[in-house]
């Protein structure tokens, strides 16, 4: 049985865009199977997570050597690049963003090791 790191894995994790605020969907490819690819699900979006990346734009034309980088909220315990899980109408300002590896979430530069007000 492979070992598994972390606590999340790629069907429990709720990615959002972090450009519309929707959920993106996992993209089905044969990649590793300990990363997962996700990608906005908005017309014209090319916003996509990849969970030992980040957040990038996947280029119109399919070239992936020029992948850009977004948003780099990266996890203080582990480094990893963080998700944009929970955002709040209320309160426009308002980011939580989720370790895919460790589950430690920060909240507009705050951290912590549990997402018990998450869920």
């Amino acid at each position: 049985m492979k070992e598994r790191r972390g606590s999340s894995t790629g069907k429990d994790l709720h990615v959002l865009c972090y450009e519309h605020h929707t959920e993106m969907l996992l993209e089905c490819r044969s990649e590793p199977a300990d990363t997962f690819l996700y990608a906005c699900r908005e017309p014209g979006c090319f916003v996509h997570y990849y969970s030992s990346q980040g957040y990038f734009i996947e280029p119109q034309n399919g070239d992936r050597s020029e992948l850009e980088i977004k948003p780099s909220v990266r996890c203080p315990k582990d480094g990893r690049l963080m998700y944009l899980a929970e955002v709040q109408r209320e309160r426009k300002s308002f980011r939580l963003w989720k370790c895919p590896e460790c589950s430690a979430i920060r909240t507009n530069g705050e951290i912590s090791s549990t997402a018990a007000s998450y869920g």
